[in-house]
């Protein structure tokens, strides 16, 4: 049996940053991923997410803005190209109730924005036209993120630091012990650690099965299609798009081309028994979307891919202690939005583990505000 000091369950987004800021810290910290790292499986691969701070509450666009200068500490120290400042156009209808919250919200935060007319927008982004009746609203400190080059970073530097990362390792059960976290039984072996943060995305319900969280998990996808013609549609012509009507969004040329997603939630899945065939509906009505937004290019399916939202009731996140077990740490139900956060949340992760307090507003998102 091996004793760890403190163990991190998950090494997508969060656990991957959780890691990397806890070995800053200088503890000593062990990770275990069930796949390999950077797998396909979850819902933190991918080249972009998007970084946005056009929200519906100010408290989500105050710590994205607080997540960039982490972001960008981030690259600077790994060397890698993580996050692209593009800006974020956000556009609905003329009486889009979502667009308006969003609006409402931004307003009252501190966020630089700007709002645009649909000429407005065409004269700053040749490629793009929107509906004549719509309304826009451009965040320039906002952008993407290279999701897997993110994750990737975060456990390279966690290990320069000292961190161990363990991987093809599958959690069998947890055996709590009072105040501690006990054992945690793996494929290949036991660990006794004083702490523990699990940040097991989608399989968070299942590893914590006992805690019944409210966590339903969706299948989502998402679509690369290459455009025809001269490209005006790089990072430094466009910048991430989302159209609050539809619930369409897409990035500029990145990877292997142009990806466009529905953000509207699909059909319930478990993690180990997901579909990932391709839906040729949803293809062909992004396809059709993308064509009336750039009229100028016709657009060429490449590829799709499936990942995973997992979401709470209240699309909040979950963020703290277990409510029975005060040494055990919980980062899960980011609900399709988290990812920009991540780099942030393994901060309030490792100094709730290290100082048994953090700076940041998290009250909202305890454990046990379903109960």
């Amino acid at each position: 049996m091996d004793d760890v000091d403190c163990l991190v369950l998950g090494l997508g987004a969060m656990g991957s940053a959780t890691l990397y800021h806890l070995a800053r810290m200088k503890q000593s910290v062990v990770g275990i991923e069930q796949f390999e790292t950077g797998h396909g499986f979850g819902s933190s691969h991918g080249h972009s997410r998007a970084f946005r701070v056009f929200y519906h509450d100010p408290l989500y666009t105050e710590l994205a803005e607080a997540t960039l200068p982490l972001w960008q500490e981030l690259q600077e120290a790994s060397g890698e190209s993580l996050i692209h400042l593009c800006g974020f156009l956000a556009y609905g209808g003329i009486e889009s109730p979502l667009f308006e919250q969003n609006l409402t919200a931004i307003r009252r935060s501190r966020a630089e924005f700007e709002q645009l007319t649909p000429e407005d927008v065409t004269m700053q982004f040749p490629a793009l036209q929107l509906p004549k009746q719509s309304m826009a609203c451009f965040t320039p400190r906002a952008g993407f993120l290279d999701a897997s080059r993110c994750v990737m970073a975060h456990l390279s530097e966690a290990q320069k630091f000292g961190a161990a990362v363990h991987e093809q390792v599958r959690v069998e059960n947890i055996e709590f012990a009072g105040d501690r976290p006990g054992v945690v039984r793996t494929s290949v072996g036991d660990f006794r650690a004083d702490r523990l943060v699990v940040t097991a995305g989608p399989w968070t319900a299942d590893v914590l099965n006992k805690l019944r969280l409210p966590l339903t998990v969706t299948r989502q996808q998402k679509f690369y299609f290459r455009p025809d013609g001269p490209l005006l549609q790089g990072p430094t012509d466009l910048p991430v798009y989302a159209d609050y009507d539809t619930r369409f969004y897409g990035f500029p040329m990145h990877g292997p081309g142009i990806k466009v997603a529905d953000d509207s939630r699909g059909d319930t899945t478990h993690p180990d028994h997901i579909d990932r065939t391709i839906q040729q509906t949803t293809r062909q009505s992004l396809n059709k979307w993308l064509k009336a937004l750039m009229p100028k290019y016709s657009f060429q399916f490449h590829e799709a891919s499936t990942c995973m939202y997992t979401e709470t009731p209240d699309q909040d996140f979950l963020i703290g202690r277990h409510p029975h077990h005060p040494n055990v740490l919980v980062g899960g139900g980011f609900s399709g939005h988290g990812f920009k956060f991540s780099t942030l949340i393994g901060l309030i992760l490792a100094q709730l583990v290290v100082e048994e307090s953090t700076p940041w507003p998290i009250e909202r998102f305890a454990l046990d505000r379903f109960d």
